[in-house]
């Protein structure tokens, strides 16, 4: 493990004789290791630039042309020359072991006469040299124009330029760093100084949304102090790696809340909420190592090599191995993977192979033949051959995207490390912790038993890891618990949301169980000709069943609450205070009166709003309730896991609606389930979706079966307030059952069966709902003048 006070910068001159600088990191136990910060560069390949910019004569389809290259981190020998020379007690470089990365293009193009600054993110493989391949189509003839002055010429840098931010872990010394992230300010920002909507969570490029306004926007705040040993420039460094932590932080935090279709209409950094993380000296942490430099031009003759016109847009698709395949045994779980590909236009030749070994490519970019209407729809099929173990062949595959990554999940393979971080396993005051035991549980494909696995954890630092390879594909998600068994007796219990796996290699870090900050605040949404509202009088209080450790509920009150007039987003006061909560199981209670601003009263009585669901959002054109779901009948003798989605569906214009107007659901995790590039059904998700993941009581642990909860909304001018959930069932034996898409009406609370009935379709009272009478607000209040 490198030391982060030891950095040093290395000036060198590269091979093309331009001035460089280069990050070097002495290692904590060995003095004479160092570690070199590798640096992007363009990718060759037997001698050519893996690098090609296409004209559109015809512009097909309202695309002038692409652009697709590929860059990679190497260490440059003159940089750990020039090192050693300024170091000479270096004897030994070492390697970087990668835990995460994102590499992003920084360019401009024209866009009405005008250069616009733009960023493109993708994921590096992380693997061997991480590779990233970008792939841009270019708008118009001005951007197509600007690429070619970018990229031709008589040599040298162009500028346009390469970033990577990666990720490996280490141990914060000589600081401390504090990290906070205020929602209010994201929102006003997003109000104030952006007319179109998803700022933030752009689909695919919400890291880029977060880096280029979380600065601007006064929504980001990071603090350090310096600590034993901390230089001025270790402090910079610290400073810089704070930002791209909170960064990555908040991203999470808006893609969740757009993957789950919350938030206001389209944009879902409405439903982020604040908070505050500190980073303590000796914490482990995920260090991040950027830099960045200026991709190449191209004389003449490799121009002419690298840029080519044709009539019609061209079918481009890069496919690509992506996330770290390897298994307990530290060696890739496959030999290579073939792929085939059927487009109208290309006839032969369809068929490439994939591999990690280095006789083979890990990636090729697909292109065919283009006509004058351009079809972006076509199918592929992937056969992975393992290194033991049948193949397994997919089937025809339709998708329309330009990046197919084929992640280990795709191959059946899962890789997770837990990292202990500050946990108190040393101290004897309270709150210290003598074990962890950490309960794996993962979905697996239909028919293979399913696997809840667990395992202890006994000091920070090291890895507790857990590995699966099923040889047929599982979707990219898993859940855990963690089980921090204290000094004094206690147990604390804590069950983080669904984790969204993406590079497969995951690291999951695992911190102090005591209390930390925890946010909660109101928000309102007028609607553009909305009535507003007038004065909203609301008390929360706060409840974990699950690890109560309070004399009574905290509570905090908001009396005469006005969100300021005219449409759009306001948020109240935050309540902040400390505690260590179940995600899953804790929640919010609130009671109060709404007067919304045409005098109707809305009465707030027990709204349950659930911990990972924060802030209430109320509508100035909705109603809202709480829905509870009573887990106590599941039968944990047959059953593993059970998980349930609640959910309502809007149209297009926000308006709450029926189901029928949409497609069919899959099962949630086939709905979240996400990899770059690739298709998914979010587009027709449905809105404001909760899922829930309850797993099998540890052994040898009481069954709480507590209550879960669910925050739904009822047009003010309706009579009646409709949900949809579903829930599947991973049984013991590997089969999974369903109840289906269920439809409730005027019903605020129901209750999971034993197991649900392996009948198709699910017989009706299988899943029963409770009557909850649904409040009328039919008293009046007039406003006063001014």
């Amino acid at each position: 493990m490198f030391d982060v006070t030891t950095a040093r910068q290395i000036d060198y001159i590269d091979a093309d004789g331009v001035p460089q600088q280069a990050t070097i990191f002495q290692d904590r136990i060995d003095k004479g290791r160092w570690y070199l910060v590798p640096v992007p560069q363009l990718r060759w390949d037997n001698q050519q630039p893996a690098f090609s910019l296409t004209r559109y004569t015809s512009n097909a389809g309202g695309v002038a042309g692409a652009c697709a290259f590929e860059v990679e981190l190497v260490s440059p020998q003159a940089a750990k020359r020039a090192a050693q020379d300024q170091v000479p007690d270096i004897h030994d470089w070492g390697q970087f072991t990668w835990v995460s990365g994102n590499a992003l293009f920084e360019y401009e193009v024209q866009e009405q006469g005008k250069p616009v600054a733009r960023q493109l993110s993708v994921t590096p493989s992380l693997f061997a040299s991480n590779a990233a391949r970008f792939h841009i189509e270019l708008e118009s003839e001005e951007q197509l124009n600007t690429f070619i002055s970018a990229f031709s010429g008589t040599g040298g840098l162009s500028n346009f330029s390469v970033y990577y931010s990666m990720g490996v872990l280490t141990q914060l010394l000589g600081a401390e760093a504090t990290v906070s992230y205020v929602a209010s300010a994201a929102i006003e920002y997003e109000r104030t100084f952006e007319s179109r909507k998803d700022t933030w969570g752009k689909s695919h490029s919400v890291l880029v949304e977060v880096r280029q306004n979380l600065r601007q926007s006064g929504a980001g705040k990071v603090e350090v102090k310096r600590g034993a040993g901390g230089s001025d420039e270790l402090i910079q460094l610290v400073r810089d790696w704070a930002w791209s932590a909170l960064e990555t932080q908040v991203a999470d935090a808006v893609e969740s809340a757009r993957l789950l279709a919350q938030g206001n209409g389209q944009n879902p950094v409405s439903a982020t909420s604040d908070f505050t993380t500190t980073y303590s000296e000796d914490t482990v942490v995920e260090w991040s190592t950027p830099v960045s430099r200026f991709l190449p031009r191209f004389d003449s003759a490799t121009w002419n090599k690298v840029y080519r016109e044709v009539d019609n847009r061209q079918l481009m698709v890069t496919f690509e191995l992506l996330g770290d395949p390897t298994g307990e045994d530290g060696k890739p779980q496959f030999q290579d993977v073939e792929v085939t590909v059927r487009y109208p236009t290309r006839t032969t030749d369809n068929s490439f192979r994939l591999g990690l070994d280095g006789a083979l490519p890990t990636s090729v970019t697909y292109t065919a033949p283009g006509e004058g209407n351009f079809d972006p729809r076509f199918e592929y099929r992937y056969r992975v051959n393992f290194t033991s173990g049948e193949p397994y062949l997919s089937d025809w595959i339709a998708d329309t995207s330009t990046r197919i990554s084929f992640r280990p999940n795709r191959f059946g393979i899962r890789n997770v490390s837990f990292i202990g971080s500050s946990v108190p396993f040393l101290g004897a005051a309270s709150g210290s912790v003598s074990k962890i035991y950490i309960d794996f549980f993962e979905t697996p494909p239909q028919g293979e038993k399913p696997k809840l696995q667990t395992k202890e954890m006994t000091a920070n630092g090291v890895a507790v890891t857990f590995n699966s390879t099923y040889y047929t594909p599982i979707t990219n998600t898993y859940n855990y618990r963690l089980r921090y068994q204290l000094k004094s007796g206690d147990v604390i219990t804590v069950q983080p949301n669904e984790v969204f796996g993406s590079e497969n290699a995951d690291q999951v870090f695992v911190l102090t169980p005591n209390d930390h900050l925890v946010s909660f605040c109101l928000r309102t949404i007028t609607a553009r000709d909305g009535v507003g509202f007038m004065s909203i009088d609301a008390n929360a209080a706060y409840f974990d069943q699950q690890n109560p450790s309070q004399p009574a509920p905290p509570n905090y009150s908001w009396d005469g609450w006005v969100p300021p007039p005219g449409p759009g987003l306001a948020t109240s006061e935050p309540w902040i205070f400390k505690a260590q909560p179940d995600p899953q199981t804790a929640y919010f209670r609130l009671n109060g009166m709404v007067v919304y601003g045409d005098g109707e009263l809305f009465t707030l009585a027990d709204i349950n709003v659930p911990f990972s669901r924060g802030p209430l959002i109320l509508k100035d054109n909705e109603e809202a309730y709480s829905i509870e779901i009573i887990t106590s009948r599941v039968d944990w003798s047959q059953v593993n896991q059970v998980a349930v989605n609640v959910f309502q569906m809007r149209s297009s214009d926000g308006a709450l609606s029926a189901l029928e107007q949409h497609p069919s659901l899959e099962r949630f995790a086939m709905i979240t389930a996400r990899s770059e590039g690739n298709p998914t059904v979010l587009a027709d998700a449905p809105r404001n979706l909760l899922p829930y993941s309850i797993l099998s009581p540890a052994a040898e642990t009481p069954v709480k079966s507590l209550p879960l909860y669910y925050t739904l909304y009822r047009q003010r001018n309706s009579s009646s307030v409709s949900f949809y959930f579903n829930a599947d069932y991973v049984m013991k034996d590997g089969t999974v059952r369903g109840t289906g898409d269920v439809e409730v009406t005027n019903k605020l609370q129901i209750q999971l069966p034993p197991v649900p009935s392996d009948v198709s379709p699910v017989p009706p009272g299988t899943i029963r709902g409770y009557s909850v009478e649904v409040r009328e607000p039919r008293h009046r209040v007039e406003r006063e003048e001014a």
